[in-house]
């Protein structure tokens, strides 16, 4: 008996630290702008305007699942340039390869005061803030989440 329940110790214990793999963590800050855009009534994507992103989107990712939270704050404007809204987003993703389980939330707020920041307000199409400095990084980090209390509670 003793023998049967030192194996089964042993194989439970293989398998838990052979579920406890090493997670590869990746974080992305960016800041840019992008098209907005619909369907129209003959089915084309029509653009409708842009939005203004800043975002912090960080992923964890091992051999057993994958896990992704995205913290945006995105303010919309229609193609004369006219601000709409805001919306700040808190969405979160996790899927695991073992089971093929998924489950996320969303999360938004709108507010009516443009809220990004490092982005020009003239000649915006397409812009893109690309080899951002350590401090603008640092920036948009610190402000992304103190904008996600507004959300969260």
């Amino acid at each position: 008996m003793k023998k049967i329940l030192t194996l089964h110790l042993f194989i439970l214990t293989v398998c838990v630290l052979s579920s406890c793999s090493h997670a590869e963590k990746t974080q992305h800050i960016e800041v840019f702008v992008t098209e907005t855009s619909e369907q129209n009534a003959e089915g084309f994507s029509e653009t409708t305007g842009y939005k203004k992103v800043n975002s912090i989107t960080n992923i964890e990712e091992s051999t057993n699942d994958i896990k992704t939270d995205i913290k945006a704050v995105e303010d919309y404007y229609d193609t004369e340039r006219n601000y709409i809204r805001t919306e700040i987003i808190h969405s979160n993703y996790n899927k695991s390869y073992n089971t093929k389980a998924e489950d996320g939330d969303d999360l938004k707020k709108v507010i009516h005061k443009p809220s990004t920041i490092l982005i020009p307000d003239k000649n915006i199409e397409h812009f893109k803030l690309d080899d951002m400095t350590k401090e603008e990084k640092e920036k948009v980090k610190e402000h992304v989440l103190n904008l996600m209390d507004m959300v969260e509670n």
